[in-house]
């Protein structure tokens, strides 16, 4: 078969030449070749984000720019990349403080050597001097009897829990002081993001931080996206499973950067995430969640081999997925819950993690309600015409005076919105008059003679549609970036989902927004948006303005907490067995609140 060559150039100017045959998709072409252009509708041709400018080829269309996904290669071809070096920026957690008692740990024994008069095995000699009997796996017993006669029958050995890890020599000139470094790994497995913290299990101290985008946001930004990928590809979970294995072992390899003995001493990880993506990582089907009644494999907590799951950390080391919920409401949230606090308190607070799944959880020591409003990616930067992650030069907040004022993460040129700009430019479109409380963007003609010009003439056409121009090129941004009426459009139909959630939550509790103690916000969305903004575009209630608490990465914050506390773990499981699930999809009453939630008010 006759191939064809794509030249590809990319932001640095770096040229790379792909070979393609006939009729493949371009954006396919260049996932396989670790090209990454962002694709959160799976290449559906819906979000319009994987742009590219082809150069070298005649076609009907004489536009230059085109979408990746709906180029098939007939013929050779040069295409121009945009910049998508994409780099997460993380909100990392505020310190929380646990009594050090870890799952993991070493324990050093000298053994009396065996004599005529002393035939016991040395399996049992080892299990009785630990007081563990049948703690030794099988899986070791062929090394022991070397390791017990070069060492003259003093030992190290690291345990999880009661279940001897590794045993390893301890030659009798090293003292007791000389031992083994213990080390762990906490892992935040998002939709968009992933978040790892390297811990020394000895000290608690934290090592390393490693931030990075989920790779599987290439076949989708969203659950569902990534779930249909495995229904409609044949390998597709196992395609899925490998990606986030491959960017977890990319994150040990930094934390090993300056020590590649590290991998070595790292015994456990604790790894939460929403469901789906937990399932996704353990190679787990995820079908039947997507589909009524919506039932997962497994929620209570797990474990298994490092080596059996392909994490190259100490193959004996033990990966610890922690329990979740149902569903659409994961281990990510009991771990912020954890953090939070809130199922050890008597008064009843709430906590909400506005992402694209919205989990939200209201409760106190008795008992805990949660419900996922599925409130779509548009607070991630996804479905908004100018949307993109929490990324440098990411336009995460505006004023609107006598003109449009804004600023960016990082203080780059404006390169698009990030989530906690949408819902400031949002409510500052409300303020300023330039927007109806229903949603619907003004025209300029609207607008009286004494409004500020300047913002007047932001106002346009796009597409046949009113659109605000809320940065320019001629003014230094990247690119002309617009705010579109069918943007507004996302942003309400996700805040109405996130606002008709928290409302069912209070009715299901028998209180009011006035009776709740705390509004705890997770994730780094929660930290950068504007609590009284967010009440003002009626995402969050107006009673709960003065109380709201960022707890940074509280997803992340448990998963520490749970590697460095064997009594946090049993907490875990304690909050998954008082947790209720309420299924919205099957309440007549959501629908009716999601409408009277739409307004901006």
């Amino acid at each position: 078969m006759k191939s064809h060559t794509v030249t590809v150039i990319q932001s640095n100017q770096k040229r790379q030449s792909l070979v393609a045959f006939p009729g493949q998709n371009l954006l396919s072409l260049f996932t396989e070749h670790g090209l990454v252009l962002p694709s959160p509708c799976g290449g559906k041709g819906i979000c319009g984000k994987c742009k590219v400018k082809i150069l070298g080829q005649t076609r009907s269309n004489p536009a230059e720019y085109h979408l990746a996904c709906q180029v098939r290669v007939s013929g050779d071809l040069t295409v121009e990349l945009p910049d998508v070096e994409e780099k997460a920026r993380i909100m990392m957690d505020s310190d929380h403080t646990v009594s050090l008692d870890p799952l993991i740990t070493e324990r050093l024994i000298t053994l009396p050597a065996p004599t005529v008069g002393d035939q016991t095995s040395d399996v049992e000699r080892v299990e009785q001097a630990l007081g563990l009997p049948g703690c030794i796996n099988p899986e070791l017993f062929p090394a022991l009897p070397a390791i017990l006669r070069t060492s003259g029958y003093t030992l190290s050995v690291v345990l999880s829990g009661d279940e001897v890890l590794t045993l390893q020599t301890v030659h009798q000139d090293q003292s007791a002081a000389s031992e083994q470094r213990l080390y762990g790994v906490a892992l935040d497995l998002g939709t968009t993001t992933m978040v790892g913290y390297l811990l020394d299990l000895t000290t608690g101290q934290q090592l390393s931080t490693y931030a990075a985008l989920n790779p599987q946001r290439l076949h989708g930004a969203d659950v569902i996206s990534r779930v249909d990928y495995t229904v409609e590809h044949e390998n597709g979970l196992t395609e899925l499973s490998q990606l986030v294995r491959a960017e977890i072992n990319k994150m040990i390899a930094y934390f090993s950067r300056h020590d590649p003995t590290l991998p070595q001493s790292i015994y456990q990880m604790a790894i939460v995430g929403n469901t789906i993506m937990l399932h996704l990582l353990a190679g787990l089907e995820v079908k039947n969640i997507a589909v009524a009644p919506f039932i997962p494999v497994v929620t209570r907590d797990f474990e298994c081999k490092a080596a059996e799951v392909g994490i190259k950390i100490n193959p004996q080391g033990r990966i610890n997925i922690l329990p979740m919920i149902s569903g659409f409401v994961g281990a990510d949230t009991v771990a912020a819950i954890l953090a939070s606090n809130l199922a050890e308190q008597a008064e009843t607070s709430l906590l909400l993690d506005i992402g694209t799944n919205g989990e939200i959880a209201i409760g106190n020591q008795e008992r805990i309600l949660t419900c996922s409003a599925a409130a779509g990616p548009a607070f991630e930067g996804t479905n908004i015409r100018a949307g993109m992650g929490g990324i440098a030069g990411a336009i995460n907040q505006v004023w609107i005076t006598e003109e449009l004022n804004y600023t960016t993460i990082g203080d780059q040129p404006a390169r698009g919105i990030c989530g906690s700009g949408v819902v400031s430019l949002t409510a500052q479109l409300l303020k300023a008059g330039l927007m109806e409380t229903s949603g619907r963007l003004k025209s300029s003609d609207e607008l009286g003679d004494d409004y500020p010009l300047k913002l007047k003439q932001r106002l346009c056409q796009l597409d046949g549609k009113s659109a605000l121009l809320v940065a320019a090129q001629a003014e230094g941004a990247a690119e002309d970036l617009y705010f579109t009426q069918q943007d507004i459009r996302e942003t309400q139909l996700a805040k109405a989902a996130i606002a008709a959630g928290v409302r069912i939550l209070l009715k299901e509790m028998g209180i009011t927004a006035a009776e709740v103690k705390t509004l705890y916000l997770a994730g780094g969305f929660g930290n950068y948006i504007d609590p009284h903004e967010a009440v003002q575009i009626g995402l969050l209630p107006k009673e709960l303005e003065e109380r709201v608490v960022p707890i940074g990465n509280g997803a992340g914050t448990g998963a520490k907490m749970v590697l460095l506390s064997r009594k946090c773990l049993q907490k875990s499981r304690q909050i998954q067995a008082k947790t209720t699930y309420l299924e919205l999809s099957t309440r007549s009453d959501f629908q009716t609140l999601f409408v009277d939630s739409l307004e901006f008010r």
